[in-house]
């Protein structure tokens, strides 16, 4: 197969919708009410009975939320408690493709909750994945806050809050001074998918109590923020809505989730030290698209948004051009029947179209339109030190200035996730792309690296089970654990702030989904980070996998005290970079530490195979290969930009040759969206 051209994500355009939505929408019998005017949402929630404790918030008034006592933390006859504040709105949103507003105050009339009480949680975006029961599988099933989540595209920029219920008391008493380290989560889910804010899995009381327990308090922090079409709309119709706006955003007119996600960070810093917690020292963690998005925030950002950051198998996979945006919109009105001949008549025919029709519209949300916008003023750019790019990442991340420190890590078997999505994809086909990418010594030896034949005859013969297993591998370390790899290891190099390096290799404990019993599939640490799910795990060893759990969360909550998690991830000047430390948690020692040969070299017994460090550096190898002696910067970028998206597209695009459609980059959304 010959090489894709640059940045083609595969027709980003489809021209048949029928295999997304069962008939076209005739936009003239939809309501008529303005998207604007939002009716309250009454939940579907069970009611909550329990104790509850009221904050008198200087700031935001009296606030009530859950007082949650755990007996897992702390001594049995004293246990920990902890206040829990579900949902607090932190932004409204005027309209659908429109920024939101950040709030100064609590609405009376937000989503039909008491107003302030915030003992239930509210809603999240629309979306599909999250609304299917299976979602739950990968844990068990679904935890009690797991039911009845509610849905709602104008009520789900919230922030729930987490506090130790004797602080708040000191706090109110004037009995403390202190001011505690703040931890903020954003959620994973491709940018289309994810219920983490307001879900059980990811419920922040458990780490906020744990964290007293070891004399180590923290708030916990979870945001919601917009998905999918809701979050990521770009077009000439919004720009030109945009450039009419007599008030604009500040942020632009696209990349909305992002936006979401800023003004989140600023309504922290305004109210979290109404809480007791000091808005100096914040923590962000993001897992997945999570992870991704604190990419975007450090590198984009001129501003401080947090002190430090743990990215979770996240690092910028590409971008799209506008050109390619929109036709991904001109796809959206063929599909709806859209007919206005202006910008304001289409995008109120779509502000029209039922959230839940809108969301079976597919779309390459994983890759937002990161380009200065020519003869367009923008007094806030979201990306103000230059386009963030698969290759411009490492680059952007060393010079931020505001970055105090950086975790960074992947799990053991990244691709695992990509399991469905490339079993129709062949050795031969497979073989020709990754030839007509790179250079051929280069390519031949990045396959023979995962066990893979290196000619095209060769390949006729390949095992196919043996073959997709290795692609698995290969397309994970792709987009995840080679460039963190290569992204730590130049941070470590740089020296400009402290890196600490992980990988994380515990096998799912759960029955009920495709993911049980697989080493370090993507996500994983989820299942252990936030202990929600400490009554669930097998209770061999001596309850050996909820130490680990524990474990798991001290680090994360210790690196929140500006306290060293494990060894840095350092490296002298000419060292090779196989003597840098490394934290691994597996199945056997759980937390330790080791350099990076040392892991190497102990991964070539292990069960589930070794670790591939050698096959990154071939990755690596052979992208630079492209590069020539007179190319300018500009042209190595998009030339290393244009093969990882190349290899990238064809695995994810694997349909119909007479198809003409946005599946590749679908595809890739909705497998980083599969995760809780």
């Amino acid at each position: 197969m010959g090489n894709l051209p640059e940045l083609e994500l595969v027709g980003l355009v489809q021209e048949s919708k029928s295999k997304y939505i069962n008939s076209p929408i005739d936009i003239q019998q939809q309501s008529t009410r303005p998207m604007a005017s939002v009716t309250p949402v009454a939940s579907k929630r069970l009611p909550y009975n329990g104790p509850t404790y009221v904050h008198a918030h200087p700031q935001l008034g009296n606030l009530t939320g859950r007082s949650i006592s755990s007996s897992h933390f702390g001594r049995s006859s004293t246990p920990s408690t902890t206040v829990q504040f579900r949902s607090i709105p932190y932004a409204t949103i005027p309209k659908r493709f429109a920024a939101c507003r950040t709030l100064t105050e609590i609405p009376s009339d937000f989503d039909g909750r008491p107003h302030r009480d915030f003992t239930q949680f509210g809603a999240a975006n629309p979306q599909l994945a999250g609304m299917r029961s299976t979602w739950f599988d990968s844990y068990g099933g679904p935890l009690q806050d797991d039911f009845d989540i509610d849905f709602d595209e104008f009520t789900c920029l919230t922030t729930t809050i987490s506090v130790p219920q004797q602080h708040l008391i000191d706090l109110v008493e004037g009995n403390t001074q202190v001011r505690l380290p703040v931890m903020v989560y954003i959620h994973g889910g491709g940018a289309q998918e994810g219920v983490g804010a307001v879900d059980g899995l990811h419920s922040n009381a458990p780490l906020a109590t744990y964290a007293s327990s070891i004399s180590m308090p923290v708030i916990t922090v979870n945001i919601g923020y917009r998905l999918g079409w809701f979050g990521s709309m770009v077009c000439r119709d919004v720009l030109e809505e945009y450039s009419s706006d007599p008030n604009p955003s500040p942020h632009g007119p696209f990349n909305h989730c992002i936006q979401d996600q800023r003004a989140a960070f600023s309504w922290i810093h305004q109210f979290i030290g109404g809480f007791g917690g000091d808005e100096s020292n914040v923590t962000a963690f993001g897992e997945s698209a999570g992870g991704i998005f604190l990419v975007y925030h450090i590198a984009g950002s001129n501003e401080k948004l947090f002190n430090r950051a743990i990215i979770q198998s996240g690092t910028v996979l590409g971008h799209a051009p506008f050109e390619l945006k929109e036709l991904e919109y001109q796809g959206l009105l063929k599909t709806f029947n859209v007919t206005g001949s202006t910008p304001q008549e289409r995008l109120e025919q779509i502000r029209q179209i039922p959230a839940d029709q809108l969301i079976k519209y597919p779309g390459a949300h994983i890759f937002p339109f990161v380009d200065d916008i020519p003869d367009l003023h923008v007094r806030q750019p979201l990306f103000a030190r230059g386009p963030v790019t698969y290759t411009s990442q490492t680059a952007l991340i060393q010079s931020c200035e505001w970055l105090e420190e950086l975790v960074i890590g992947d799990d053991f078997w990244e691709g695992h996730l990509m399991t469905d999505y490339v079993r129709s994809a062949t050795a031969p086909a497979f073989v020709a792309v990754l030839l007509s990418t790179f250079p051929e010594p280069q390519a031949a030896k990045l396959l023979e690296a995962y066990d893979m034949p290196s000619t095209v005859d060769a390949a006729e013969t390949a095992d196919q089970n043996l073959f997709l297993r290795n692609l698995t591998l290969l397309v994970g370390d792709m987009m995840f654990s080679g460039m963190i790899q290569r992204l730590t290891t130049t941070l470590a190099r740089d020296k400009s702030r402290k890196v600490y390096r992980y990988a994380f290799g515990l096998s799912n404990p759960f029955v009920g989904s495709n993911h049980s019993f697989v080493t370090g599939h993507h996500y994983v640490e989820i299942l252990f980070i936030f202990l929600t799910l400490l009554d669930r795990y097998p209770r061999h060893r001596d309850n050996w996998l909820a130490k680990q759990a524990c474990e798991t969360a001290k680090r994360w909550i210790t690196f929140a005290h500006g306290q060293a998690p494990w060894d840095e991830y350092t490296l002298e000047a000419g060292q090779d970079e196989m003597q840098g430390k490394i934290a691994i948690c597996d199945d056997f020692k759980g937390w330790h530490v080791k350099t990076l040969e040392e892991d190497e070299e102990e991964g070539k017994t292990y069960p589930a195979g070794p670790r591939r460090y050698a096959a990154w550096q071939c990755y690596n190898e052979a992208l630079e290969a492209l590069l020539g002696p007179d190319m300018s910067e500009e042209e190595c970028r998009r030339k290393m930009d244009s093969a990882s998206l190349n290899v990238l597209m064809y695995l994810l695009s694997l349909t119909r040759k007479d198809e003409t459609n946005i599946e590749g980059g679908e595809r890739l959304t909705s497998a980083l969206a599969e995760e809780p």
